[in-house]
């Protein structure tokens, strides 16, 4: 190696928790690049993680290391300390062997680590196994925390569920759940509702239809907007609040389930700890809730695995005229059909499908297409849909649905349906016309 060229470096750092100043990411890129300055070093690239749990997240999950890792022009990774890379010792060296498959070294500002000889490479992992006990050790503390504060019937924290809200404990320190009277009606009415037997779907249509209030968090996530979905919708359900009930959250692993929502605090007897003044339903009321919509046979409610595949030819294609945005294709008590996830307009595909491809023959067919005729290339690729979607993207200039009477008669009046002039070359991609509606 010519030891008269400058050494090249990218710095990373990595923050759990962005108020933490004694490990603020500026404070630990500013030690990279005062490191890097000592030893005439050219920093070529910065990286950063915020905000990101090294228990939780492998360094190979998170954005800014997988940026790291693509990026070129470096020999050397400079962080601040072993911990800001990984609390784990195999994480740690999973990170450690893809560096120096890219030929590049490890550098701590904070811990003196040399990775080029086996002396310093021992000393680095067993600077990552008292990184790894000290994040137990702090787990563990996080846990007694929460127990006593569950215990003590206070709120431990996170996102305050809908119906609710914190308030102030009139018996000590901390806080405590309450009544919220803006939103709390709504949530008896949908746990109401849901338990004779209103499909999930049906009652995200009303409350967007009554103009419920949305939860804090949906709220954020749709700046103005006031549509209720079903994951929303079913998150209420869910949630063991209704019953007066306070979830447990023991926490899991990166590859564990959903937890049940019977997983709650319990007295020493086992039975669960319930306070009346929170209920809206009953205990048994809501292990009944439960029951339903797990029972429920709905695309929506199975698993991704388990739902009905449908036939990619129009994914992407149509696109709704009122809303302007592609529908999407799924299922409708197992049948095919293109929905709007804006306006949640629907066509059932058991005739479009059909009438689309008649129309295409018949009107486009003898229309040259890759050196033979669109007629001829379609019965070329038989089955495959997704060759069939590629011909008639080719001969559309736009296919639009507007809303129209909903049934099982298709009602052809609803297609706005435009093919492309023959001179105009297709360039295998189509994006929503922005032109005015018919």
């Amino acid at each position: 190696m010519d030891i008269t060229q400058q050494r090249k470096c990218a710095l990373y750092a990595r923050l759990s928790v962005t108020k933490e100043e004694s490990v603020s990411i500026e404070r630990q890129l500013s030690s990279g690049r005062r490191y890097a300055e000592a030893r005439g070093w050219a920093v070529v690239g910065e990286f950063v993680d915020d905000g990101v749990s090294a228990t939780a997240n492998r360094p190979e999950d998170r954005k800014g290391w997988r940026a790291l890792l693509v990026a070129d022009g470096y020999d050397a990774v400079v962080i601040w300390k072993v911990d800001r890379l990984a609390r784990r010792v195999l994480d740690f060296l999973h990170a450690d062997e893809a560096l120096q498959a890219r030929g590049a070294g490890l550098v701590a500002v904070e811990d003196p680590i040399d990775m080029t000889s086996p002396q310093g490479r021992a000393f680095a992992v067993m600077l990552a196994v008292f990184g790894e006990m000290e994040a137990e050790a702090i787990r563990a503390r996080v846990r007694a925390a929460r127990v006593q504060l569950l215990n003590d019937g206070r709120w431990p924290g996170g996102g305050v569920p809908y119906g609710f809200r914190s308030a102030a404990n009139p018996h000590g320190p901390g806080r405590v759940l309450a009544v919220d009277p803006h939103t709390h009606p709504w949530l008896g009415a949908v746990a109401g509702r849901a338990l004779q037997g209103v499909v999930v779907n049906a009652l995200a249509r009303w409350l967007t239809e009554v103009g419920a209030p949305l939860p804090e968090a949906a709220r954020r996530r749709r700046t103005g907007g006031t549509v209720w979905n079903r994951q929303t919708v079913e998150g209420l359900l869910r949630n063991p609040i209704l019953a007066g009930m306070t979830p447990h959250n023991p926490g899991r692993g990166r590859t564990g389930g959903p937890v049940s929502p019977m997983a709650v605090v319990r007295s020493p007897a086992g039975d669960p700890v319930v306070n009346l003044a929170l209920a809206v339903i009953t205990v048994e009321e809501f292990i009944e809730l439960q029951r339903i919509l797990d029972s429920r046979d709905t695309p929506q409610a199975r698993k991704v695995g388990e739902r009905l595949a449908t036939s990619p030819f129009l994914s992407r294609v149509v696109v709704c005229d009122d809303c302007s945005v592609f529908m999407c294709r799924g299922t409708n008590q197992r049948r095919p059909v293109l929905t709007c996830p804006s306006c949640r307009q629907t066509l059932s595909r058991a005739v479009f499908d059909d009438w689309l491809i008649e129309r295409l023959l018949t009107e486009r067919g003898s229309e040259p297409l890759a050196g033979t005729t669109v007629q001829v290339r379609w019965g070329n690729v038989g089955t495959n849909d997704t060759a069939r979607r590629e011909i008639l993207l080719s001969q559309i200039e736009r296919l639009r649905v507007r809303r129209g009477v909903v049934g099982r008669r298709f009602d052809a009046d609803r297609v706005l349906l435009e093919w492309r002039p023959s001179a105009v070359p297709f360039d295998g991609c189509q994006v929503p016309p922005a032109e005015s509606r018919a």
